[in-house]
């Protein structure tokens, strides 16, 4: 037979062999054997959670104002609740608020029931806010004690000097402010104030300088003559009127010599001008 040889077979005239030959050169249009399909995220901004909340807001809100429009009855307070308290409890700041019943989002005075919550005792200060769809917010910031002031009974004292609310018989452990009565109001009305003021600055002085801790103090007594008398461990230290901050560090500098120690009841006079007086007290017979 006439011809060129094919190979094993001979391919009619017409067809292509199919070679299993790769074809030379690059497989562009082809990829990898063991490549993986190609994945692509979405980076449309719509599919971000804020934008979809700011897109929602956008929509609900012209429908809430055109309802609240419509019908502005029907936006009626449902729940007035509070944020920050601790002493005060609900239903007497739920009373003093006067949010009445069937009064609605937009006729609530939001000033005049911060005001009335601050009212109560313990109540430092309030601010209210509208919670959609339905309530009312108060915070409220209470006071903190940090000494019982004997004043026409047992007070509570806040850190600025503040006399906030009664005392109550199963927390009482606080350092105990006495000497401010009437008397010392009827000399001059800031007089009072200053001395719980100046009380409760030693307190907080001695304490931060780690010389006397605030906790371990159990009175501190005003003198219009002596100043005022700290007492500690059954030992009493005295701080006169004048220039108390060079007493306070009288004090520390008998402290860091080891000249005195407040282990063993003493009376320390700290009010001379240049001297400080320490002696023993016998804690059988007293002062």
């Amino acid at each position: 037979m006439s011809g060129a040889c094919l190979g094993k077979k001979d391919v009619p005239p017409g067809r292509v062999s199919r070679s299993t030959t790769p074809p030379l050169g690059p497989r562009a249009n082809h990829p990898p054997q063991n490549s993986r399909p190609l994945t692509f995220s979405s980076t449309s901004t719509l599919g971000s959670p804020w934008i979809r909340s700011i897109i929602a807001l956008t929509l609900t809100l012209p429908l809430v104002g055109a309802f609240a429009m419509v019908r502005p009855d029907m936006l009626v307070v449902e729940e007035v609740a509070f944020d920050g308290h601790r002493r005060a409890g609900p239903a007497a700041l739920r009373h003093l608020a006067e949010i009445r019943n069937g009064t609605t989002l937009f006729g609530v005075d939001l000033d005049a029931a911060a005001r009335g919550v601050e009212r109560h005792p313990w109540v430092r200060s309030a601010r209210a806010f509208r919670s959609w769809p339905a309530g009312v917010v108060i915070e409220v910031e209470e006071y903190e004690p940090v000494a019982l002031l004997h004043f026409n009974g047992l007070h509570y004292v806040s850190e600025d000097g503040v006399p906030f609310a009664e005392a109550s018989n199963d927390d009482l452990d606080y350092p105990n402010l006495t000497g401010i009565d009437r008397t010392l109001e009827s000399l001059h009305p800031e007089l009072p104030r200053q001395a719980i003021r100046n009380a409760l600055w030693l307190l907080s002085t001695v304490d931060e300088r780690g010389l006397l801790s605030r906790d371990e103090i159990s009175e501190v007594s005003f003198s219009r003559t002596r100043g005022l008398t700290v007492h500690i461990h059954g030992s009493r230290v005295i701080f006169g009127l004048e220039a108390i901050g060079r007493q306070v560090d009288r004090l520390a500098m008998l402290l860091d010599r080891g000249e005195l120690d407040l282990s063993r009841p003493h009376v320390v006079d700290l009010a001379p001008s240049t001297v400080a007086i320490v002696r023993p007290l016998d804690p059988f017979v007293g002062g």
